[in-house]
């Protein structure tokens, strides 16, 4: 029971992120293509966008399901605190690699709020799921 919850808890994340990745680019929250990496790394230059999109998926995916597990062994700190840590290093992360700015205020002025409340949002949901079905004795996964 654990393992399927684990599985649907990423995979419902991660569909998520990729639907709202789609909306903030659609609607230009973000100022920087989701599957933009493609062209950068030239991995799948004239590949059909439906291919760079369920690429992104995988790795959404996969990084889900690896931090899932990891935070999932740290049950003892409180789901809240690690989620907004997490997800404020990662979303800053995320967007200084991909926008490099030269300085740190431009850095921090480029940042993007509906980005960074995804992650949140993705960050916590898959945080609170883990640290609950930890905390359940084995009993009750049955």
């Amino acid at each position: 029971m654990r393992f399927n919850t684990m599985v649907w808890t990423t995979l419902v994340a991660s569909i998520g992120i990729l639907i709202a990745l789609r909306g903030f680019y659609y609607f230009h929250f973000i100022n920087w293509s989701p599957v933009g990496w493609a062209k950068r790394w030239e991995l799948f230059g004239s590949s059909s966008a439906l291919w760079k999109w369920t690429f992104l998926f995988l790795i959404i995916f996969i990084c889900s399901v690896v931090y899932y597990y990891l935070i999932s062994l740290t049950s003892s700190i409180p789901p809240t605190i690690s989620s907004l840590i997490v997800s404020i290093i990662l979303a800053v992360a995320i967007e200084w690699s991909i926008l490099v700015p030269t300085t740190l205020m431009e850095g921090l002025r480029s940042l993007s709020y509906p980005f960074l409340a995804l992650v949140a949002v993705a960050i916590r949901f898959i945080t609170g799921t883990a640290v609950f079905m930890k905390k359940l004795p084995k009993e009750a996964t049955k």
